[in-house]
């Protein structure tokens, strides 16, 4: 019966542990939109949708960006994925000049909220196609899909998930 007890007591503090772990979540930044946390992880408050609060910090071709994503771990959540390119189109802001540096080799201002750093301003997105590799230009806009040359344009990938 003890060790039932005792089985029982720390079956509770576990639960009570990694709980507490949870609501200690702090928020870091604000916008009218978006909402930064101190886990890395963005909060759109107009789609619900969950951004990592970097991208993966380098070029890296589409099917890697894939295994990126659903293996990306960041805020201590598993469920992360490859954005699609309406979902990145959300939160592209012509107004709004990203205050981080792009990387070395990469071209233009990344226009998007302060709190999501890219590296480099094209992101790979994946609409379920996959014989169509396409990205998304957070420079240029949502003009149309482009060259998916890796050499000459550095995409990079940027985890989501669905918060709702």
């Amino acid at each position: 019966m003890k060790k039932w007890v005792m089985f029982s007591f720390l079956i509770l503090l576990f639960t009570a542990c990694v709980g507490s772990q949870k609501s200690q979540i702090t928020e870091i930044g604000r916008s009218e939109r978006f909402v930064a946390y101190d886990n890395g992880t963005v909060k759109d408050l107009t789609t619900g949708l969950m951004w990592a609060a970097a991208d993966n910090g380098g070029p890296i071709s589409l099917s890697e960006a894939k295994t990126y994503c659903e293996n990306y771990r960041g805020g201590g959540y598993e469920d992360w994925r490859m954005p699609t390119t309406e979902e990145l189109k959300a939160i592209y802001n012509p107004q709004v000049i990203s205050p981080y540096p792009v990387s070395e080799g990469c071209k233009g201002v990344c226009h998007l909220t302060r709190f999501i750093h890219l590296s480099c301003c094209p992101v790979w997105s994946w609409d379920g196609i996959n014989e169509v590799e396409t990205f998304f230009h957070f420079d240029d806009g949502p003009k149309d899909w482009r060259d998916q040359s890796l050499a000459t344009n550095h995409p990079r990938a940027l985890p989501v998930r669905d918060e709702r």
